[in-house]
């Protein structure tokens, strides 16, 4: 009779268990099939450009452009079935929204990548040229060294002992 009641807070704790685990995934399942086709490229894209070291000041606008795609599509879920017109005009929007953030993120990926290799660039050309300057400065030392140990040498008076 005592194993019975053993098992039982055991079966709970487990049965509550995977309730906790399995209840975000459904809930997360539910949420990605009310968005549009679009907003998982749109999102890539907006990663690709923000990896490829875009500033945050940069990705600001494409993120508010996003949250705004993501209302409208929001507002036409919530719609009555009867109102196909205004839900199709909403989805247009938020197409044309998406589209825009794909063509400005690849845009800015573009001008990244361009401005990180011209950043490579002017980090070889200065190390270069300290690389030279720090030579000729040597150089200039170490030829005033010698100039004055030969005019110490000299000038330098021999007496007798």
């Amino acid at each position: 009779m005592q194993l019975r009641h053993s098992r039982l807070p055991l079966i709970l704790a487990f049965t509550v268990l995977l309730l906790a685990v399995i209840y975000p995934i459904v809930q997360v399942k539910s949420q990605t099939e009310s968005l549009r086709p679009g907003f998982n490229n749109a999102i890539s894209s907006l990663q690709q450009a923000e990896s490829a070291g875009a500033r945050p000041s940069e990705l600001s606008d494409l993120v508010v452009l996003l949250n705004t795609a993501l209302d409208l599509n929001r507002q036409a879920i919530a719609l009555k079935p009867d109102q196909i017109d205004k839900r199709a005009e909403l989805l247009a929007q938020v197409d044309q929204i998406l589209t825009n953030v794909q063509t400005r993120s690849t845009e800015l990926r573009t001008t990244v990548a361009q401005r990180t290799s011209i950043d490579r660039m002017l980090t070889y050309i200065w190390g270069f040229s300290a690389a030279i300057l720090g030579t000729i400065c040597c150089t200039i030392i170490l030829s005033a060294y010698q100039r004055f140990r030969i005019r110490r040498t000299f000038n330098m008076k021999v007496t007798l002992k």
